[in-house]
């Protein structure tokens, strides 16, 4: 059912934009650890991932990503759909926004009970910042990233990140990463103040295509 639903949203999404060009791009690889804000998705063990996304030079796109997870429970694989508009206000200005539906193998809920998020960020040059909202539980999340290898530079990427629940829970790290033609390896460390155990290291290596 699941599957399905992604083929057809993703198809909705290529109709819709074949008055503009499309990009289409991909991802393939796996992480050591798939940490998610400031918590292990998969109890520090290794995770295959890969997305698919098609973007138009309207600003409309669309994308599906997937990763192995390990709940200590019958859930297996996590699988999340994104639908949104990016609009660049001027050269270093640029507004995102859109919604992303999770969705779980394993779990016995159909895939309008998965939990979904609406998201607005605004982009100023090296400096990003994005608010989820929950629309079950109107729960925010609020994410800021800067990427110093766009101010200074340097022969990798280098970035810092740190996000916050509504509640007060914060998340804080640092990520460099290295392309090597299609190739991209990284080294993200991730700091919570709930010091989730087996959260803090993960390497990841991607094919990009």
């Amino acid at each position: 059912m699941k599957k399905v639903t992604t083929a057809m949203l993703l198809g909705a999404m290529t109709a819709t934009t074949t008055a503009h060009a499309v990009e289409v791009e991909g991802t393939a690889g796996a992480v050591s650890n798939y940490v998610w804000r400031g918590a292990t998705q998969t109890m520090g063990n290794p995770a295959v991932q890969g997305s698919f996304s098609v973007t138009s030079d309207s600003g409309l796109y669309g994308s599906v990503w997937g990763s192995q997870v390990d709940y200590d429970n019958d859930t297996t694989g996590e699988f999340d759909l994104s639908f949104g508009f990016k609009k660049d206000i001027n050269e270093t200005v640029s507004l995102d926004m859109g919604y992303i539906k999770y969705a779980f193998s394993g779990d016995e809920l159909k895939i309008d009970d998965e939990p979904s998020e609406v998201y607005v960020g605004l982009n100023v040059g090296p400096v990003s910042g994005m608010i989820y909202s929950d629309l079950d539980t109107q729960d925010k999340y609020y994410a800021t990233s800067v990427a110093f290898s766009d101010i200074v530079n340097m022969p990798f990427n280098a970035s810092a990140f740190a996000g916050r629940t509504e509640s007060g829970i914060l998340d804080t790290g640092v990520s460099v990463s290295k392309d090597f033609d299609k190739l991209s390896i990284s080294y993200t460390y991730t700091w919570s103040e709930e010091d989730y155990e087996d959260s803090a290291h993960s390497v990841g290596i991607f094919y990009n295509f």
